[in-house]
């Protein structure tokens, strides 16, 4: 390994740093990663006749719909959820464990396709094929390739992941795919697994209740709310090349941080997102606009659904104060957080299936409803918002991946407008936060985790950027 291709990882403590090294990609590959088209040789045996009446094509959920019409030609919304392996990954066994799990989500086995008035998902006609991670993570998809699919398995040595256009499904679905993919890969190499209903047996059938559209399902006559708020404060830098998604992992031992927010009298989501909100404040110098940290929210906790699609809403958080402490940025935290309830998420899902349902949006040709709904996500979605945390919480699995894996991981990607987003998901004792930049600056990243580490944390810090944190 060429030091060239060399990252740089610190283990944190009160300030303190030792140095290990991880491989990492480059900027040519992410580049290049944009504008390159797979092909895929290989066009599989079809299911039966009957079997593919039921999953030949589906409407994009609520939530789905708009991401196809915010893509540029450089980017689509592409996040990721990664399971960290203690042995070696196998690939000829991981590429067995796809084939076998793809027919048990049908609705991740799809490529995007455009009708006249709306863009649906069709079933793909081609096999899945793994590949050996080699650029910067949740890289272009080409939505237009109809030989390909919406979702990527990667693979590096230790690491399985899963790459999705988020048209296709929210983090839950994200992680229960992934889950379920990897016990398949667990079972192939022989090794017994207890199914608590952390993942999907591959033999089973798909429920109607898993593809269907929770959005609509739940939706009710009541007049939902309305999308009125502040533009948000957006971090300024240098943005970096199109295709580039620098990151930063902070490994912590979750006990600790449990110890720590039981100490600010709140959860790990509020103290994170109190931190979070703080520590970007205090870069915002002249700018009166409010910093906002967008919380997603899983819906399915809330209302009956069983889908592996979208289901998910969010709050954002707002802070003002330029003499916030810690403390006081907790309480703004939980005083919004404890809106959320039942009532005030039902008006969320009326609000946005009401507006797919209007006769008049519904009769629009797909041309101009993508043009209103682009300028619907950059004016109502991320000009809203200053950052995105997602919060995935403790990850059930089956009790025997406690031997079998290390970590798992989730990477938000790289946003349209925004600079930065952030997400946070624990395993056993071991709590990944990952925060993704196109700033060539990782002055956000690096004040969040020195406020973590001046806090009393431990911190393993691992990064693909060649800065402070990636040499």
């Amino acid at each position: 390994m060429s030091k060239k291709d060399k990252q740089l990882m610190f283990r944190i403590k009160n300030g303190e740093a030792k140095i290990v090294e991880q491989k990492r990609g480059n900027k040519k590959q992410a580049v290049d990663s944009v504008n390159n088209k797979k092909t895929h040789p290989y066009k599989r045996p079809q299911p039966s006749d009957e079997v593919m009446r039921k999953i030949r094509w589906f409407r994009l959920d609520n939530a789905g719909t708009i991401y196809p019409s915010s893509q540029t030609d450089n980017w689509v919304f592409v996040f990721r959820v990664s399971c960290v392996l203690k042995n070696r990954v196998n690939p000829e066994v991981l590429q067995k464990a796809v084939d076998d799990i793809m027919p048990r989500f049908p609705t991740f086995d799809v490529v995007l396709k455009k009708g006249m008035f709306w863009n649906y998902l069709e079933h793909s006609q081609y096999r899945l094929m793994i590949e050996r991670e080699h650029t910067f993570p949740c890289s272009y998809i080409d939505l237009n390739d109809y030989a390909g699919h919406l979702i990527r398995i990667l693979y590096s040595d230790y690491r399985i992941s899963l790459e999705v256009f988020h048209s296709v499904t929210d983090g839950k679905g994200a992680t229960l795919f992934l889950n379920s993919l990897v016990a398949r890969y667990f079972e192939i190499l022989g090794i017994s697994l207890t199914n608590d209903g952390s993942f999907l047996n591959c033999k089973d059938v798909p429920s109607s209740e898993e593809i269907e559209d929770s959005f609509s399902a739940n939706a009710t006559n009541v007049k939902g709310n309305s999308h009125k708020e502040k533009v948000a404060y957006n971090i300024m830098g240098t943005i970096e090349e199109e295709g580039i998604v620098n990151t930063t992992n902070a490994i912590m031992n979750a006990d600790e941080v449990k110890a720590l927010a039981k100490k600010y009298g709140c959860s790990v989501t509020e103290l994170f997102t109190a931190i979070l909100g703080l520590v970007i404040l205090k870069k915002r110098r002249k700018s009166k606009k409010p910093v906002k940290i967008s919380v997603p929210i899983d819906l399915r906790k809330f209302f009956p659904s069983k889908s592996v699609r979208n289901f998910s809403s969010y709050i954002n958080v707002p802070f003002e104060d330029d003499d916030l402490t810690l403390e006081r940025a907790v309480e703004i935290v939980k005083g919004e957080f404890a809106k959320i309830n039942k009532e005030f998420l039902q008006l969320n899902i009326n609000s946005n299936v009401s507006l797919q349902e209007n006769l008049f949006i519904k009769i629009m040709p797909i041309a101009i409803k993508n043009v209103f709904l682009s300028l619907a996500f950059n004016v109502l979605g991320e000009k809203l918002q200053t950052c995105a945390f997602s919060s995935f919480g403790v990850i059930k699995t089956p009790p025997e991946f406690a031997e079998l894996v290390e970590r798992y991981e989730v990477n938000l990607g790289r946003s349209k407008h925004n600079s930065i987003a952030m997400s946070a998901i624990t395993f056993q004792n071991t709590l990944c936060l990952t925060l993704s930049s196109k700033l060539s600056e990782n002055t956000t990243e690096r004040d969040f985790i020195r406020f973590l580490s001046a806090q009393g944390l431990s911190i393993k810090v691992e990064s693909n950027r060649r800065d402070e944190y990636g040499g």
